[in-house]
């Protein structure tokens, strides 16, 4: 394949220099409808929403309120975006970056690989793995780990089974053929990411003696003990000091050691988060954990915004074009969004993720935990929600993993990479 050229799309560097462009950015986003896998009978890829796309990858200033925004997370990460082109259309693509942050905390000098894609073809994947790699050995890595979009914060790995599930809102999804590219370039498993699917029927039983449990505590020194704690639902009147509690207990309670590719969100990459979720909030599926009036736990699901993306593209699936305000993609974008606010108003969905999910290590295994994962699941039930996903969830992450087996299974496998370089 002779017929083959990396293109760079620029390169942001904090405090130093940016020269990546909007249109670059747009670029990247489209290079996976160009993946002819994705358009098989065995595909399950949701295509993201564009300009939700590029505000998570948007490094410049360049900002329009309501649509786009910038990312703080490259407010302490230096990034390279690339797209591999075969007989001048995009076949693959891979963004290269350094979280400063990150390694602050980790004591390491960790490069990451993210968003890769590629056509079926093992000469472009190992160019632009060997694109990437270059980039961070320049800056002086001297280990990579991915691939990612941004960290355990974000969505992390490489999917290697659970390829026949229809992935749910925020789960990523990629071609099957991507692993033996990373295997045979000589990366090692790190540790691997699940989802765990729910419905009534897997539920159910767990769901039950729950609830039993619940009824015969009423009146015993236990059921006074779990007095103590109060399960309410947040208040979306109160939004700024609901994201501040939910804040308070996030880094904290995912800053432990059961959490790999972990690093702690600055107060301006959880405003951004926050007010992204709000948008596609309800406020029966957000619960806060409070312990004599202290808040000590938190349970953030939302609903499936992929199940309309689905619903959307099953009909009008295209090729987008690389211009950052086109026509036909704007169109898409807000005929989604339009949909989104219609369903959100009538609540109406079948499926929900479950975003954040913990309890501060004090008050784990009380008994408290299991209370918020019935009362989770007693909301969903109230909306008509009939399935669920929890992810990603870390494999040796077994405070949440033991309880969830009880009411899921796993779905989907991510595998997170190392290469010693």
């Amino acid at each position: 394949m002779t017929n083959i050229f990396i293109k760079d799309l620029g390169e942001n560097i904090p405090g130093e220099k940016n020269t990546i462009a909007l249109n670059s950015i747009k670029e990247f986003v489209t290079v996976p409808y160009y993946i002819d896998w994705y358009r098989s009978k065995e595909s399950n890829k949701v295509f993201p929403i564009f300009f939700q796309e590029i505000s998570d990858l948007n490094p410049t200033n360049k900002q329009i309120p309501g649509v786009l925004t910038k990312n703080p997370f490259f407010d302490h990460t230096q990034i390279k975006f690339f797209i591999a082109y075969y007989n001048n259309k995009p076949a693959g693509r891979i963004m290269a970056y350094i979280d400063y942050n990150y390694n602050k905390t980790h004591g390491e000098k960790i490069g990451w690989l993210g968003l890769f894609e590629s056509i079926e073809s093992s000469d472009i994947a190992e160019m632009l793995l060997e694109t990437g790699i270059k980039y961070l050995k320049e800056n002086r890595c001297t280990k990579i780990t991915g691939p990612a979009k941004f960290n355990a914060n974000g969505e992390v790995g490489l999917l290697v089974d659970g390829f026949d599930k229809s992935p749910y809102f925020m789960e990523p999804y990629n071609a099957p053929y991507y692993t033996q590219y990373f295997e045979k370039y000589g990366f090692k498993k790190e540790n691997d990411w699940f989802s765990m699917n729910t419905d009534y029927l897997l539920s159910n039983v767990y769901m039950t003696r729950i609830e039993n449990l619940i009824e015969k505590m009423n009146g015993t020194v236990r059921n006074d003990r779990w007095n103590d704690f109060n399960i309410r639902n947040i208040d979306f009147k109160n939004i700024k000091s609901e994201i501040k509690i939910i804040k308070d207990l996030y880094n904290p309670i995912w800053g432990k050691g059961n959490h790999p590719q972990f690093t702690e969100m600055t107060k301006e990459e959880f405003d951004i988060l926050a007010l992204g979720i709000k948008a596609i909030a309800l406020e029966e599926l957000i619960f806060v954990v409070e312990k004599d009036g202290c808040p000590v736990g938190i349970s953030v699901s939302v609903p499936n915004i992929n199940e309309i993306i689905i619903e959307h593209d099953s009909n009008n699936l295209y090729m987008p074009s690389k211009k950052l305000f086109s026509l036909k993609d704007l169109k898409r974008d807000l005929n989604i969004f339009n949909t989104i606010k219609q369903r959100l108003k009538s609540k109406k969905f079948s499926g929900m993720r479950v975003l954040i999910l913990g309890v501060d290590e004090k008050y784990r295994k009380t008994g408290i935990d299991s209370k918020l994962y019935y009362k989770t699941t007693q909301a969903a039930k109230a909306l008509g929600i009939k399935h669920g996903s929890g992810s990603q969830l870390a494999d040796k992450n077994f405070d949440i993993l033991n309880p969830l087996f009880k009411i899921g299974k796993v779905a989907m496998t991510w595998r997170v990479y190392e290469l010693k370089i």
